[in-house]
């Protein structure tokens, strides 16, 4: 509990009852020269002379000199070490007395040890007119303060507490002996385990034991113990103790107990049948016995014995109500006996309490302040029924007026210097107290505004710096309320408004964009607007804008313009470019289109500029709304001329691209990306001839989401392109071809990113013994109705397949050959996980209108180790910033046998994207990186070939 009680205030206590001479007040200086104790201090002799420069090191060294008139001044915080017990046996006079206290009266001087000069902490002896002020004190099996033979002492502000193990050995906290006289204790807290806190003994005269706190948490004898006392005081005390008495007179002693309140409290609940008090014994709170009674005056007591014992033991007699007490004693006629279990309230008073004016104010003993020093106050709501003017609480404590400062509120909080701020204090009031007058300090050094009625206070900061203004409140009867705002003032340099925009996107919604917008100048932004770069009206928001959702109806880059304005009334104006995209959900290969049978279309080859609408929405897995673009791998067969074939979303132009390009007779497949008209369709046009279309969709991508297919929504990481499956060679699966009907099961190796659901895989087949088909697929699950490659006896064909693979455990796939014999090859080239979009690993994927970027038919062809760097940042709105592009590339011409290999540019990896025989025409789907400058590589493995490439879409 902090001490908070004056020494002046001890010292007027002293005077009254204990006939001293004034005790030194802190801060003064007497004209005998104080004595200094300072363990801590590298000067400290215990030689002397105990001036300020040279301190003692222990109390005791100056105990033993001190003369009448002198203080010994200790310094309560010399380092962890308590100071050593020490014993008085000097003595003042009636008007120079002696004083112990500590240099700072909030902080007390610890005394410990387990003997050298004394079995005691503190031990007064056979002196006289002696003060000690803001000790604590107390150890195992020792009393903290022995008094003994002495009269005219002084306790005053100290913790004093006696501990022990065992009730055989219990100490007390303060043992006043029989030869001792005019003893007054006052404004302590006390505690004891065992023992009692405060034992006068027989002989002992003029005891008083006044404004002390009295809380025993753990058991022990009681409080106030006094057998055979003459003139025993106990005024204005507060006890809590589980067990025990709070007083305890016995043995033909006479004195007083007045404005007591004592009520059951402890570590264990108070049940009644425990056993937890069983050593001390049930008591009474107030236990008088038959000797005593007709000398001991009692009244204007509160008390609550809960479950431990009972309120009155007098004479012998057991009382539990304070009417019957009264009744049969004549004595207690204004007692409380509190409301069981409201104990808590003891220390802390509520408006309403019956402990508030309703004290004794003439009881002998009775202090003008409270334990903390704060004064009598009349509660306007309580009816006075006290003594003399009526308003005295009993107990230890004085309930306050409750007015407390409930805010105080600079504005504006934030701005240049130099920054005119005015502060709004908020107060609750419940009494209606007039005449309080406020004062500011507004914490930058400046003074503190005069004290004023008024709930405002204007002050301008000069310097740049954060500030929490504290307000004081100081009422008509001289106590003060503070208050240190929880809101800062911040004053900056004086300096322009720099306007700035952070961006992202959540999983699930890669299509929309969460912003937030702040300002690097010396005001507050007052308004942003926001225009966001596309068809819809512009946002405008009081402040800064924080996580601000816009979805975009069209993946792709926006340019968003924003302008701030600031408390300050400057403005500016920031341009910032987004991307938002798509995201990818792998579904198990679907077959959606088969003209030789009448799936998906009319049973017929589709004829020179035929077009095939094809329904992709709500088949094989994929949402009926809510798709933006299918990736599905799509197969010529039966073509009766050479001629391509271009992928697009149904309904809009037939763009200047092809997906897919063969000769007569060939079966050649290809995996597209393509855009998905709103009602669901997808076109294939075919250039030339007739041929028959085979379409397997492999999965979606799609720019919003419910949350149950948050879940299954990934975006693409990619890899440098890595061969994990040669089986000419024996990587990955044993050294030999597949036989016809097999299913080579591969595991991939190497790490990939957290949550992966998909692989994107380069397979490549080449050798073939027959006609054939190889589908690739999860390793969980049945094989599906579709297949990845298509090929005939001495072709070598590729495809780019994306293939569901577990989450977690082993990433495996699983590949089946229909017929013959053949080699497998794969190239992994990236992975689909789940992930935020704005993670730099994770990309979203942006389709754009087919778009041909490079095409070398009409210039020099590619020779042998020839490389073509084709830019692709600034095509079909392609940013700045992509990581990657998805690229139909496409060979054609070869003079001899080769292979093309796409990459971001640098080393060229051990990897084909698509192989090519003499005079071949061939295209497949590639993911390749950029580079820094926006560029992707392609390079020509042998002879020389003419190369051609289609955008489709980019991840950025």
């Amino acid at each position: 509990m902090p001490r908070k009680q004056s020494v002046v205030a001890a010292a007027a206590l002293a005077m009254v009852f204990g006939g001293l001479s004034p005790v030194l007040a802190h801060g003064d200086t007497l004209a005998a020269a104080d004595l200094y104790v300072d363990q801590g201090s590298a000067q400290c002799s215990d030689t002397g002379p105990g001036t300020q420069a040279a301190p003692f090191c222990q109390i005791q060294a100056a105990a033993d000199v001190v003369a009448p008139g002198q203080a010994v001044l200790i310094n309560p915080e010399p380092g962890e070490a308590p100071y050593a017990p020490f014993k008085v046996t000097r003595s003042g006079s009636a008007d120079a007395g002696i004083t112990f206290a500590s240099t700072s009266p909030a902080v007390r001087v610890r005394v410990a040890g387990t003997g050298g000069i004394t079995s005691d902490d503190i031990s007064v002896s056979h002196a006289q007119y002696v003060s000690l002020l803001d000790f604590s004190a107390g150890d195992q099996g020792q009393t903290a303060v022995l008094v003994s033979g002495a009269s005219h002492i002084t306790l005053h502000g100290g913790f004093l507490y006696g501990y022990s193990s065992t009730t055989s050995t219990a100490p007390d906290a303060v043992t006043i002996d029989g030869t001792s006289s005019d003893v007054t204790l006052s404004g302590n807290e006390f505690s004891t385990t065992n023992g009692w806190m405060i034992d006068a003994q027989s002989g002992a005269r003029n005891i008083i034991v006044t404004n002390d706190n009295f809380n025993d948490y753990w058991g022990g004898l009681g409080g106030v113990r006094a057998d055979g006392v003459s003139g025993i005081v106990v005024t204005a005390d507060t006890f809590q103790l589980p067990c025990g008495s709070a007083v305890d007179i016995s043995g033909a002693s006479s004195g007083s107990i007045e404005n007591v309140v004592a009520v059951e409290a402890g570590a264990y609940p108070n049940t009644p049948g425990t056993e937890f008090c069983a050593p001390f014994g049930s008591s009474a709170e107030i236990n008088v016995d038959s000797s005593s009674a007709p000398q001991v005056h009692s009244d204007y007591n509160a008390l609550d014995a809960y479950s431990q014992g009972v309120n009155y033991l007098w004479a012998g007699t057991s009382y539990a109500a304070s009417g019957s007490f009264n009744a049969a004693t004549q004595q207690g006629a204004h007692d409380v006996v509190l409301v069981p279990g409201k104990y808590y309230s003891v220390n802390n008073y509520t408006e309403g309490s019956p402990l508030i004016d309703s004290g004794d104010a003439n009881a002998p003993a009775e202090p003008s302040t409270d334990l903390y020093g704060r004064p009598r106050v009349d509660d306007p709501k309580v009816a006075n029924q006290g003594t003399g003017d009526g308003y005295v609480d009993r107990g230890a404590f004085e309930f306050q007026n409750p007015l407390t400062i409930i805010d105080a509120i600079p504005s504006p909080a934030d701005g240049a210097a130099p920054l005119p701020v005015t502060e709004t204090v908020t107060v609750n009031n419940p009494w209606n107290t007039q005449g309080v007058l406020y004062s500011t300090d507004f914490a930058d050094g400046t003074a503190a505004t005069a004290p004023s009625a008024s709930l405002t206070a204007n002050h301008t900061y000069t310097v740049p710096g954060t500030y929490k203004a504290t307000v004081t409140a100081t009422l008509p009867d001289g106590t003060t309320r503070s208050y240190t705002a929880s809101r800062t003032t911040q004053v900056n340099a004086p300096g322009p408004i720099v306007p700035q925009l952070s961006d992202s996107t959540s999983s699930g919604y890669p299509s929309m964009l969460f912003l937030s917008t702040d300002s690097t100048g010396p005001w507050p932004i007052t308004k942003t607007v926001v225009d966001f770069g596309d068809a819809k009206p512009v946002e405008q928001r009081t402040g800064n804008i924080q996580d601000l959702a816009h979805g975009y109806a069209n993946p792709g880059s926006h340019t968003i313009r924003y302008t701030v304005t600031d408390a300050g009334g400057q403005s500016a104006v920031g341009t910032q470019q987004v991307v938002t995209g798509l995201a990818f959900v792998a579904t198990t290969p679907q077959r959606v289109l088969d003209t030789r049978f009448g799936i998906g279309a009319a049973k017929a080859q589709v004829g020179p500029g035929g077009i095939v609408r094809v329904q992709v929405a709500g088949i094989g897995g994929i949402p009926t709304t809510g798709v933006a673009a299918v990736t599905m791998n799509v197969t010529d067969t039966h073509a009766s001329a050479s001629s391509y074939v271009t992928a697009y979303a149904d309904g809009s132009p037939v763009p200047n691209a092809s997906n897919l390009n063969f000769r007569a007779g060939q079966t050649n497949p290809n995996l597209v990306t393509v855009p998905v008209s709103s009602d669901g369709y997808v076109d294939l046009r075919n250039a030339n001839g007739h041929v028959d279309l085979i379409a397997d969709v492999q999965g979606y991508y799609s720019g919003w989401s419910d949350r149950a297919a948050i879940a299954t929504q990934s975006y693409f990481s990619p890899t440098v392109p890595n061969r994990v499956l040669d089986t000419r060679s024996g990587l990955g699966a044993p050294q030999r071809p597949v036989g016809p009907g097999s299913v080579t099961t591969l595991t991939l190796p190497g790490t990939r990113p957290q949550g992966s659901t998909a692989v994107v895989l380069d397979v490549t087949e080449t050798g073939a013994s027959a006609t054939s088909w190889v589908s690739v697929f999860p390793s969980m699950g049945p094989m599906p109705n579709a297949s990845s490659l298509n090929f005939q006896p001495g072709q070598t064909t590729s495809n780019l397949v994306v293939v569901p693979i577990p989450r977690y455990g082993p990433a495996t796939v699983r590949i089946y050959n229909n017929a013959g014999s053949v080699h497998l090859l794969a190239d992994v080239q990236g992975y689909f996980a789940a992930g935020v979009t704005n993670s730099p690993s994770m990309l979203p994927f942006v389709p754009v209108a087919a778009t041909r970027v490079a095409d070398t038919r009409g210039g020099q062809p590619l020779g042998a180790g020839g490389r073509l760097r084709v830019k692709v940042t600034g095509a079909a709105g392609v940013p700045v910033g992509a990581k990657a592009v998805l690229i139909n590339l496409t060979g054609t011409g070869p003079s001899t046998s080769t292979y093309l290999t796409a990459f971001a540019g640098g080393s060229t990896p051990n990897t084909s994207n698509i192989d090519l025989a003499p005079g071949e025409t061939r295209p497949i789907l590639a993911v390749v990186p950029v580079d820094d400058q926006g560029y992707i590589t392609v390079q020509n493995a042998h002879g020389t070939v003419n190369v051609f490439a289609d955008l489709e879409g980019y991840y950025a």
